[in-house]
């Protein structure tokens, strides 16, 4: 079309915004035998747009402008008429403003988000964002708090009309006027004009930070990003505590990095959710399964000093708690013995924090273990029991559920505990304290009994399954392995 094709009308004293006449255009369609129906919005669809679209774009800051090509295109095809097609272009505009929000978040801690498994390798620069499909960018937006919930349920909306009746599907739907002014006013309002959050912005700075530290951070700087992150949300914390764990098992990764990320690394996994800390026990497990023994060891590590080992997957717990359970056997019946349990307990406890971390496969054996060890020699010095140990396996009783209680309680039946505690009477006040113990943390009250009868009949204890009174109170157990 020409010039003189098109009109120019006023608006706002002396500001102009095109409207242009289509008779030329479609009656070219027409004679070449293209349809014309449903292709140009109407006079007055094009009117609402002329009259209204300078106030939505005069709201766009400057340096916006200067780049929005998307934004150009918009306005030419919705003056046009061609609504469709505009709705591409503006939705275009909004990919390439997310893409920068994911470039001044980080790249690797947005990919980390976004990418899983084996592809996240092929995801590294800038122009990788280009593989992501639009969902998955918006929807990774949204879970980093780079927009907010509203904006992220707008700009679906306008993903979906983008998909379902704009120019990039084929479709014979219509668009109105005022759908796409308001969809451009949420691309203005929403998406140019608005920042990402501060907490997102810091995860960028936080990162970059320790990244390019040359030297041990000091305590106070150490502090205070402890208290920064205290003030993240879940989101970023999960994806904060991912990159540290990924920074600190990368061999490429100086060791002045690896010592800076140990002093905020507890913190963050304090923080972090649980279905994050299973995952990195998980991945610990595939360095292994993988032969990558480099992060492997590097994963251990990690896992140690956030007292992270109980989030290791079930197979590799059973493997190290069993190993464990012999090393504490070994030490029991060795060569100062008081010196050596203390460190093993102590690695066994870092697996557990409640019942249900015990493996059933080797609860029996790790209660008789440790049993026999807090029994004790029967002997006087130390009243036969490891000082520094002794406190440790009163903590590994406390966690025993009632089924646990009741197969201490067998266990306590077999000659090798009933010899010693019938044999020393230093080892049956051991006993005695064991029993208090688990009658403090049992909760069914037939537990409560069975642990309150052997407590008044202490003496006949490790003989009480021969006394008709106590096997009518452990006999739903009798039974049961």
């Amino acid at each position: 079309m020409s010039h003189n094709d098109t009109d120019l009308t006023e608006i706002n004293k002396g500001n102009y915004v095109p409207v242009s006449k289509t008779e030329n255009f479609k009656n070219f369609l027409e004679s070449v035998g293209l349809p014309i129906d449903n292709i140009i919005a109407n006079d007055t669809q094009r009117e609402i747009i002329s009259t209204n679209i300078e106030k939505c774009l005069k709201n766009i800051p400057e340096s916006q402008k200067q780049n929005a090509r998307y934004l150009s295109k918009f306005v030419g095809a919705s003056v046009i008429g061609l609504f469709d097609a505009a709705l591409n272009y503006i939705w275009n505009e909004v990919v390439l403003n997310l893409r920068e929000r994911a470039v001044l978040y980080g790249l690797d801690l947005f990919y980390d988000a976004a990418v899983g498994g084996k592809k996240r390798e092929s995801y590294q620069t800038e122009d990788d964002l280009e593989g992501l499909k639009d969902a998955v960018l918006l929807d990774t937006c949204k879970k980093l708090e780079l927009i907010s919930d509203i904006v992220y349920k707008k700009l679906s909306n306008i993903l979906t009309m983008r998909n379902d009746v704009a120019a990039s599907h084929p479709n014979v739907e219509s668009i109105r006027a005022f759908e796409l002014l308001g969809w451009l006013e949420t691309c203005v309002y929403d998406v140019l004009q608005d920042k990402p959050s501060e907490s997102a912005l810091q995860i960028k700075s936080f990162i970059e930070n320790i990244k390019n530290t040359e030297e041990e951070l000091e305590f106070i700087v150490v502090e205070k990003l402890k208290k920064e992150i205290e003030n993240l949300s879940i989101f970023h914390v999960n994806n904060l505590l991912i990159r540290i764990f990924g920074m600190y098992v990368d061999e490429k990764s100086p060791q002045i990095l690896r010592v800076n990320l140990s002093k905020i690394a507890s913190k963050v996994w304090s923080f972090s959710e649980e279905k994050v800390k299973y995952n990195i026990g998980t991945q610990v497990e595939k360095f292994e399964i993988n032969l990558n023994n480099s992060k492997r060891k590097f994963g251990l590590e990690f896992l140690e000093i956030v007292d992270g080992n109980r989030y290791k997957t079930k197979q590799a717990k059973l493997w190290e708690l069993t190993d464990l359970c012999d090393k504490l056997e070994d030490a029991r019946t060795g060569f100062d013995n008081y010196w050596n349990e203390p460190s093993i307990i102590q690695d066994i406890l870092s697996y557990l924090n409640t019942s249900l971390d015990i493996p059933k496969a080797i609860s029996e054996k790790m209660i008789q273990t440790i049993l026999l060890c807090r029994i004790g020699k029967g002997i006087s010095y130390q009243e036969g029991v490891s000082p520094q140990a002794r406190p440790l396996y009163d903590k590994f009783f406390k966690l025993l559920d009632d089924d646990m209680i009741i197969q201490l309680i067998k266990i306590t039946f077999r000659p090798i505990i009933r010899l010693r505690i019938d044999n020393s009477e230093i080892s049956l006040k051991q006993y005695n304290e064991i029993l208090d113990i688990l009658y403090s943390i049992a909760t069914k009250p037939r537990v409560k009994n069975i642990l309150d009868f052997l407590r008044k009949n202490i003496k006949n204890a490790t003989n009480a399954y021969t006394i008709k009174e106590f096997k009518e109170l452990f006999s739903p157990y009798t039974n049961k392995s």
